[in-house]
């Protein structure tokens, strides 16, 4: 009872607001955490500045070596970082995130509308992980990649706490531009002895005498994505079947969003072709058959011509090649282009017909006769 009468007391119920004005404050800020000023950078140059702390520490390991010693030795190190002699379309990229307030909508799941902003907030993060990854050379000369279009086709919701993948892979390039493919995935949730849960498709009911009132909900308790109430329902229903089969991973996760990205090489303003970029980093296809795989210690023939250029010129001399020097190198001479012929080529061209009409498509787009608002 005294302690009933002392919070009626005016200063300590004001006392015990301002501690649960802080407490919930507290609360709110770390659901938002990753929405703080300076988030997007920590989370975006924080594994540059995990690779750039291992070098710091690999060199004071070397203050004690001979100067020759130091020289042979950072080669040696720059150069493991390097995929050399790995097949560029089997590999991929994962970055873990999770759906939370601050990117949820009142129906409880992802908003559509945030995936733009997970792009810039966590996929800057995860290009430039996959950047460090994929062509360390490449950034350690100058080279920069930029960012020059976005496409989405959402398929299933991300119901909000739930933790999901951003997977990306190189889908295809040409000339100029790279079509890097994008795939929000989580794994399906399982019941007590392994069985994965059903997942029910939610029909929205429509009323032809009803008023055309919008249908505001979208269901938040599963996965599945609303079917079309229009159209002769059986085809519909075969058409979505078919169409959540194909949004399966081969380890089972599902298929919530896919993205593609359309990137461009650069030094500075000057465009570099993508293959040039892949093949002095050691990215390559795979050896002929009978032969040992492609690794660091059996390089692709093409590493040859890398090993030159930077033992003879430094990072100078893959700089003046990025930036216009391959003009200069002949036609049958490009090792480059050989580097990533073969079966690279083949599913390059293959999945090329697959992704650049996402391209073709915005730039259909942009001839449609514009109507100007009244």
């Amino acid at each position: 009872m005294d302690r009933v009468h002392a919070y009626l007391n005016p200063a300590a119920f004001q006392q015990y607001l301002s501690r649960v004005a802080k407490y919930l404050a507290l609360f709110v800020l770390v659901l938002n955490v990753r929405s703080l000023p300076f988030g997007w950078h920590v989370r975006v140059f924080g594994p540059l500045f995990h690779l750039r702390f291992r070098y710091l520490v690999f060199r004071l390991g070397l203050l004690l070596h001979p100067r020759k010693d130091k020289k042979a030795a950072k080669q040696k190190w720059l150069e493991n970082l390097s995929p050399i002699g790995e097949n560029l379309f089997d590999k991929a990229i994962a970055y873990k995130a999770w759906a939370g307030l601050d990117d949820c909508d009142y129906n409880c799941h992802l908003s559509n509308s945030c995936y733009p902003k997970v792009l810039s907030q966590m996929l800057d993060a995860a290009r430039l992980k996959a950047a460090l990854v994929y062509l360390p050379s490449f950034l350690r000369a100058g080279g920069w990649i930029a960012l020059g279009a976005t496409h989405f086709q959402f398929l299933r919701e991300i119901p909000i706490f739930s933790t999901y993948e951003i997977r990306m892979s190189f889908a295809s390039w040409d000339s100029k531009w790279i079509f890097l493919v994008i795939r929000f995935v989580t794994l399906p949730k399982k019941r007590q002895g392994g069985e994965k849960k059903a997942e029910v498709a939610y029909v929205p009911s429509t009323f032809a005498d009803g008023p055309p009132f919008p249908n505001l909900h979208t269901p938040a308790s599963g996965t599945a994505t609303p079917i079309p109430s229009k159209g002769p329902i059986p085809d519909a229903a075969a058409a979505m079947k078919a169409f959540a089969a194909r949004t399966t991973e081969p380890d089972g996760a599902i298929l919530n969003c896919i993205c593609v990205n359309e990137l461009v090489f650069k030094h500075g303003r000057i465009t570099v072709p993508p293959a040039l970029v892949f093949a002095a980093d050691g990215l390559c296809g795979p050896a002929p058959p009978g032969e040992p795989a492609y690794s660091a210690e059996n390089p692709p023939p093409h590493w040859a011509k890398v090993q030159e250029i930077i033992h003879n010129g430094g990072v100078n001399a893959m700089t003046h090649l990025l930036r216009g020097g391959w003009k200069d190198v002949p036609e049958g001479e490009r090792w480059w282009e050989q580097a990533l012929g073969g079966q690279i080529e083949e599913r390059r061209a293959a999945n090329m017909e697959l992704v650049y009409g996402v391209r073709r498509g915005m730039e259909g787009a942009r001839e449609i006769t514009p109507i100007m608002p009244v």
